[in-house]
């Protein structure tokens, strides 16, 4: 989406690897679903580079106004989620562009069981979910994805979509998350992988859960 007839400053280098969350502060930034797509569309590698992109670019990029945006990417900025990298002169106005500081996050062992409890850790977790359906039903509406009964051969529909509650070991509890965590350790070599391939790349969006309730004590 850049004009490469625009002068535009060199950016400053790759994001770090892993961002970890250790604070609430960083926790309030993540607690909204139109922050979470501004950080997924700076840190969404579709080559070798890490995207940079001007909040005009993210408003067209996410079907987004403009001016709905600007606050947005403020509160990332001012986190050390995103930074200002570039700037190029548009209609005699000075544009950043912004780079993700990251290409992934994590929560940090630090957080206090009262932060890892508080409304901001919640908001974030729920604005993470709300951006997965939103990307999910916004694909189905675009006929981008179909469930398999539609048509097994067709790669659209090669969907898992499930939700279950179920009693287990605590053996296999464990088995089963490492096993989880695994495959999310593979996601994300698949992907630093991807970066240095030129081929066609195709897009995976996943959404994995996993948690194991204390059994409630009597009161």
């Amino acid at each position: 989406m850049s004009d490469p007839d625009l002068p535009t400053t060199a950016r400053s280098g790759d994001p770090d690897p892993v961002r970890v969350i250790s604070d609430v502060e960083t926790l309030r930034a993540l607690a909204d679903p139109v922050r979470l797509s501004i950080l997924s569309a700076l840190m969404n590698h579709t080559g070798p580079e890490s995207p940079l992109m001007s909040v005009k670019e993210l408003a067209v990029d996410l079907g987004e106004p403009q001016t709905k945006l600007y606050r947005h990417v403020k509160q990332l900025e001012s986190v050390g989620l995103i930074k200002a990298v570039a700037s190029r002169v548009v209609s005699g106005i000075i544009e950043q562009r912004y780079q993700a500081c990251q290409t992934d996050l994590t929560l940090g062992a630090t957080l206090t069981k009262t932060e890892e409890a508080s409304a901001a850790a919640e908001a974030a977790v729920a604005a993470g979910l709300e951006l997965y359906r939103s990307q999910f039903f916004a694909a189905h509406r675009a006929g981008r994805i179909t469930f398999p009964h539609a048509d097994p051969d067709d790669p659209r529909s090669k969907v898992i979509l499930s939700l279950a509650e179920v009693r287990v070991t605590p053996d296999r509890a464990e088995a089963i998350r490492q096993r989880l965590r695994k495959v999310l350790d593979e996601v994300t070599e698949a992907e630093a992988e991807a970066r240095h391939f030129d081929e066609d790349l195709v897009t995976v969006n996943m959404l994995v859960g996993f948690f194991c309730p204390e059994p409630r004590k009597p009161s």
